[in-house]
């Protein structure tokens, strides 16, 4: 699995990025990497999920155009909150696997926005200064921008959640057939 899940989470953030549109509710995206992690964490623990966080999050962000790295790190803290779980709690119960997608959505939309809003923060200090930087290129709209952080996570990243944890459902009973290993 080691081999396997870097290719899948490049294939999923690739699908991510663009075809992801095709399935979109509401404006509203799966987070098919994110689903990846969780699910990876589940089976193996918390350290190969870490890894594969930073994989995952480093193909988001190189085929999205966001800021190289906060994707990874948004992703690493949800495959943390998510490998609490691993060893305490059965992935067998149905409800596992939809808490830990839950909350791994929250927690990866609100340390991804985070981030942005320090960015752009950082970026509009330097702005004043006279020094002019593009490091910014959300895909979120414009109006968000004044009041990013609630308005975010109230219309895009709750929702998610609520889509992501439809599709783990659907995922769960294949989960529950994979093999697991300890490291």
């Amino acid at each position: 699995m080691n081999y396997v899940m870097p290719v899948l989470l490049v294939a999923a953030s690739l699908l991510q990025s663009t075809a992801a549109n095709r399935i979109e509710i509401r404006n509203v995206k799966p987070d098919l990497v994110l689903l990846l992690i969780v699910i990876g964490t589940l089976l193996y623990g918390s350290r190969p999920g870490l890894v594969w966080a930073f994989v995952g999050g480093v193909a988001i962000d190189l085929f999205s155009g966001g800021p190289l790295g906060s994707s990874s790190v948004a992703l690493m803290a949800a495959a943390l909150v998510v490998g609490a779980g691993q060893r305490t709690l059965s992935r067998f119960n149905v409800v596992v696997p939809l808490t830990a997608t839950a909350l791994a959505t929250l927690v990866y939309g609100a340390a991804y926005v985070g981030i942005l809003v320090v960015v752009e923060g950082v970026t509009s200090w330097l702005a004043l200064q006279g020094i002019v930087l593009d490091l910014v290129r959300p895909d979120l709209p414009a109006p968000l921008w004044a009041n990013l952080f609630w308005p975010t996570m109230q219309l895009i990243v709750l929702p998610a959640a609520f889509y992501n944890m439809g599709l783990i459902l659907v995922a769960t009973p294949f989960l529950n057939r994979a093999p697991t290993m300890d490291y």
